[in-house]
């Protein structure tokens, strides 16, 4: 009875981070380096074991990117499971393997490419990465806007953390004070 009640719960939220909030940002998409995104993730999620990286392997640099990811799990003491999505038929098979055979905490998408990117596909992760208790790090403003849990974005000099308020609380992750300054709470209407 406490999961069907949980389940409820999320779902009403979800129905309430759908609709678009009157104070969203436009889309920044400058992407924090991967120890900075793995550090900031373990902070809102202590518990952090398992985080599954989504990507299409043509359409980001991998070759540059997965040593340092490879680094930044290690420092951080997580595992990251990565699933390549090709297209958009790939994105609910992938899903469900991170969630049922690697039992991740957290998605985390890196970059906003094709056919991750698609409208579709991006609805498909918010909501079943919120019905399934999943925290979904996002590449832009615009997914946290949508309702995905938070993005690490730099401007080049700073560093700062977007969060969607009402799928946190859903999820029950609380942003720790000493990183409040530099957070930007997005679709809270």
């Amino acid at each position: 009875m406490h999961l069907y009640n949980r389940a409820i719960e999320l779902l009403v939220i979800l129905a309430l981070i759908i609709i678009p909030s009157a104070n969203t940002p436009s889309a920044l998409e400058t992407g924090a380096t991967p120890i900075q995104s793995i550090f900031m993730i373990k902070q809102l999620i202590p518990q952090t074991q398992t985080i599954g990286l989504m990507w299409n392997q043509y359409e980001t640099k991998t070759s540059e990117l997965l040593p340092k990811i490879e680094r930044a799990s290690v420092s951080n003491g997580v595992k990251v499971v990565v699933e390549d999505v090709e297209s958009l038929k790939d994105i609910s098979q992938e899903f469900r393997e991170l969630k049922d055979k690697y039992h991740v905490q957290v998605i985390w998408i890196i970059e906003n490419n094709d056919p991750i990117s698609s409208d579709v596909a991006r609805e498909f992760l918010i909501k079943n990465s919120i019905v399934n208790g999943i925290a979904l790090f996002a590449p832009s403003t615009d997914w946290v806007s949508a309702g995905a849990c938070a993005s690490l974005l730099s401007d080049g000099s700073n560093v700062k953390l977007y969060v969607n308020r009402k799928t946190i609380t859903a999820l029950r992750i609380i942003v720790p004070d000493k990183y409040l300054e530099d957070t930007k709470f997005v679709a809270t209407n």
